[in-house]
């Protein structure tokens, strides 16, 4: 029985693994999760019939309450919330782990025959180490993917939360929770309770400490992260109840989400401990004496007078096009009668619908905006509109454009844009020299080409989409307000070929319909 046990957790292993990978494609996403998800639930079941808990009848109520609630949240759950929603089955994984590893560590749940083999063999001191480092890693998953959640969910500050003496607290509870684990190895069953108690609020807190310090773009590494400590901590309960199985699959989910944390840190060109820490690229500054600090505030504010004056100005410049053009448009109007004589040519002002009108390939990039605004919908409309007018449309995705992994294909899939058309960026980025038109949707740092020369700030040498390259760039954008890097976008001030559709993105977006129609 053991042989096939074996045999059988090799086989689900790999077919999770398999489904890992296809989900790593578009075409192939759908299928790859489906199959991960049978073979999970066939290794649930198996793990069951091995455990010879068959026929307790609390397990078969436990599971069917979980599979209803876990089925009402996905079919109510709004793509825009699919962030936080990740960030919390990540918490629940890390959760369950720990609730594992308090059992194991205390010796609760092993049957008589387990208990006379770890005894025999002097296994004790194995599971009591691997049982707390279970509760360690879970915890600080579990509550560092509640605060990753809360912040997604606005309903904690989107920016970086640093509390007095932060980095020696959170030092301080990672110390604890080493100890408690350490101490916990050898301890007797007497004092076991208090380092499992220990381990559990020790590690609680230092999941918040450390969670609570990331900003809430960074979220999508943060959340790739948790994703693979979740997984740790699922193979770390593994060990700790010698469940194969287990140890396999949390080893697959552990391995894949670090990899993928490891390729979201190359796409921003900042290290994983930077982010984990709050911190940002900025340029060295030294503050010789309270002067000079008051001359530094005073400069701040006189730089956020002159933004806010650029947004005006764009604003005006914006308005005056579309003004020359009701003007034009009335002066046509009123001289009908009279004949434009032969060559002379009339010079027609350029407005974002003409060029579109006009356009014959066009790239559309869509960002977190497009999230916040939920205008994936429109956005495939105007894509569907385009397309019918002869131009070819493809959309450019950035490995961090939103809140999560794969946030745009998620949200461009339910508006069901077709998975052909969405381009990764390195597939895509020599073609925006060549392309008519590039239309910006509530984007910003991921096409910033400030990245590439701009030394000293947060994005400085971060691989971006090379819109700049684009004759005519069309931004629907809210404002022009920097990004979440607080860094100027030169796109927004470019003298030829950009315009700047400012507003909601619904609106913004059924506007440039309109005009391409009329």
């Amino acid at each position: 029985m053991a042989t096939f046990q074996i045999i059988l957790s090799a086989v689900l292993a790999v077919c999770v693994l398999v489904g890992i990978s296809m989900m790593s494609k578009v075409q192939t996403a759908v299928r790859g999760n489906l199959l991960s998800a049978l073979a999970m639930l066939i290794g649930v079941v198996a793990t069951l019939c091995f455990a010879g808990v068959v026929s307790v009848v609390t397990v078969y109520v436990a599971l069917i309450i979980g599979a209803l609630i876990g089925s009402q949240m996905a079919r109510r759950v709004q793509m825009i919330q699919m962030p936080q929603t990740v960030a919390l089955f990540n918490g629940l994984g890390g959760g369950a782990s720990a609730l594992v590893g308090c059992l194991s560590a205390m010796g609760i749940g092993f049957t008589d025959a387990q208990v006379f083999e770890i005894e025999a063999g002097g296994y004790w001191p194995f599971v009591h180490f691997t049982g707390l480092l279970a509760i360690a890693v879970g915890m600080i998953t579990l509550t560092g993917s509640l605060v990753a959640a809360g912040k997604l969910h606005r309903l904690l500050p989107q920016q970086p939360l640093v509390w007095p003496m932060h980095s020696l607290v959170s030092l301080l509870f990672l110390l604890l929770t080493v100890a408690f684990v350490v101490v916990g190895i050898w301890a007797p069953a007497q004092v076991m309770g208090l380092c499992v108690l220990g381990t559990l609020v020790a590690s609680a807190f230092f999941g918040i400490y450390f969670s609570v310090r990331v900003g809430g773009a960074d979220m999508p590494i943060t959340i790739s992260l948790l994703n693979s400590l979740s997984g740790v901590a699922g193979s770390i309960a593994g060990m700790a109840i010698s469940d194969v199985f287990l140890v396999a699959v949390g080893g697959i989910v552990g391995a894949s989400g670090l990899l993928l944390t490891q390729i979201m840190c190359r796409a921003m060109n900042r290290s994983l401990m930077s982010i984990l820490l709050g911190s940002t690229k900025k340029p060295a500054a030294t503050i010789v004496n309270k002067q000079e600090n008051q001359n530094e505030v005073l400069v701040k504010r006189v730089m956020d007078l002159e933004k806010k004056i650029q947004e005006l100005e764009a604003i005006v410049k914006n308005l005056e096009g579309r003004v020359q053009v009701l003007n034009q448009q009335i002066e046509a109007a009123e001289s009908k009668a009279v004949e434009t004589p032969k060559g002379v040519e009339v010079e027609e002002t350029s407005t974002a619908a003409s060029v579109l009108a006009k356009a014959k390939d066009v790239i559309i990039v869509p960002g977190y905006g497009m999230a916040l605004a939920q205008a994936q919908h429109q956005v495939r409309q105007l894509a569907d509109l385009l397309e019918s007018r002869g131009a070819r449309v493809r959309f450019a995705i950035h490995p961090v454009a939103g809140r999560m992994p794969g946030h745009m294909n998620v949200l461009l899939a339910e508006a069901d844009v077709d998975y052909e058309k969405l381009y990764e960026m390195e597939a895509i980025n020599d073609d925006f020299a060549k392309t008519d038109a590039v239309i910006v949707i509530g984007a910003n740092d991921v096409l910033n080409p400030a990245a590439r020369n701009a030394v000293g700030t947060p994005i400085y040498g971060m691989p971006v989409l090379n819109v700049d390259q684009a004759p005519e760039v069309i931004v629907c954008n809210f404002d022009l307000k920097p990004g979440y890097a607080g860094v100027e976008n030169p796109i927004y001030s470019r003298e030829k070929g950009v315009y700047l559709e400012l507003g909601d993105a619904k609106e913004t977006l059924m506007r440039l319909m309109n005009g391409i129609k009329g």
